[in-house]
């Protein structure tokens, strides 16, 4: 790297500090909300399967049910906060509530803490294994004819896939069940936590099962609507927005090394996906992505002002999207396969469904800032 371009990496890493010291004006955390809101959430979760269990009509049954699995996504908007010690002040505390608000979930805490933290994090849109990080078209081909069905039905344009995507390749493989991924000493722990979710689950469906005892709920119903139906929806919304939060035509993928403070910042690889203030609020800013990538110290509810500092402050840079179901049809049915080379989306088919993402510069700023001795993204 000549002269000029390590005073221009160094001026970049610059602007990306003081891109995180201006946020940290929004980084103050209230015990008081997060706490509240936990309860809330924990405390309406179990009202609703009471509700299954105990009330008579069954469209009620249904209704509470739906809700049930919208508050396990409440509550694991607040344990990922709870992760990045935001929730609350106290860091024990944190760890507490963020198991509690994963459990009934069934998602492994310490699993959870390791992908996030040590794998996402650091190599957002990166080459690792992430959730929905795409193919490139000669990995598609290389795969068998009933992968590539599968992949064709995980990214299918309805979003039938969604659900069933993420407890196969990510709930049960990364998010439940320790497994040779995991370094050495974050085992005990992980396995620990998964004794812990299993005996919940255990305990919880036993309790399901056994409604006829109590109530005048059957096992089919009770199991059906107290446990299938929530944990579904809980991981089609879970997925859903793991996918949004960078899947866009606009933001790109890479599988090389890459710097992220200085050629390709967090808010290119994060969305900004907008969606009315009442509805911001009941799923808990889990939206404003960019914000928390360039500041994890941002507490949720602190997040929808940092979200408006931070597209003043990085203008065309941030990616930005106002959601509509048409949107988000369009993106399940045009990002499917990525050219890691030209940094392009395309279909099955390996046809272009947009342009060139990365600028010139930005491409220019990558072969003189990666973090190994030269970009290629086929390396």
């Amino acid at each position: 790297m000549d002269g000029s371009a390590v005073l221009e990496k160094d001026a970049n890493v610059e602007r990306r500090e003081a891109v995180r010291q201006l946020l940290n004006s929004h980084t103050e955390t209230n015990t008081a909300v997060g706490l509240t809101v936990f309860i809330m959430d924990i405390g309406l979760y179990a009202a609703a399967i009471a509700g299954i269990l105990f009330l008579e009509p069954l469209w009620a049954k249904i209704l509470l049910s739906l809700y049930a699995g919208i508050k396990l996504a409440n509550l694991g908007a607040l344990a990922h906060d709870a992760a990045h010690h935001t929730l609350v002040t106290s860091p024990k505390l944190n760890e507490v509530l963020g198991f509690l608000s994963f459990l009934p979930g069934l998602f492994n805490w310490a699993l959870w803490k390791f992908d996030h933290h040590h794998v996402h994090h650091p190599n957002t849109n990166g080459s690792h294994e992430d959730s929905w990080t795409p193919l490139s078209k000669a990995q598609y081909d290389a795969l068998s004819p009933f992968q590539r069905a599968l992949e064709r039905f995980w990214r299918n344009s309805y979003g039938l896939g969604l659900a069933p995507y993420y407890i196969v390749k990510r709930w049960s493989r990364v998010k439940l069940i320790p497994g040779a991924f995991l370094p050495k000493r974050f085992r005990a722990a992980a396995w620990l936590h998964f004794v812990l979710v299993a005996a919940y689950a255990v305990g919880f469906i036993s309790l399901l099962a056994a409604a006829p005892l109590y109530s005048n709920t059957s096992s089919v119903t009770a199991l059906v609507l107290g446990f299938a139906v929530p944990f579904y929806l809980w991981m089609t919304l879970f997925s859903t927005t793991v996918y949004v939060q960078h899947t866009h035509k606009q933001i790109p993928w890479f599988d090389s090394a890459l710097d992220r403070r200085t050629a390709m910042p967090h808010e290119a690889l994060s969305l900004h996906l907008d969606f009315p203030k009442i509805v911001k609020t009941l799923i808990h800013n889990i939206y404003e992505h960019g914000a928390h990538h360039a500041n994890v110290r941002i507490p949720f509810y602190r997040l929808p002002a940092a979200q408006a500092e931070l597209n003043k402050l990085t203008g065309t840079r941030s990616v930005y999207q106002k959601f509509s179901f048409k949107w988000f049809h369009e993106t399940l049915r045009d990002c499917r396969l990525y050219d890691f080379e030209n940094h392009r989306w395309l279909d099955f088919d390996g046809k272009p469904t947009t342009g060139v993402i990365v600028t010139e510069q930005q491409l220019a700023d990558l072969t003189r800032y990666s973090t190994g001795n030269r970009y290629n993204a086929r390396a």
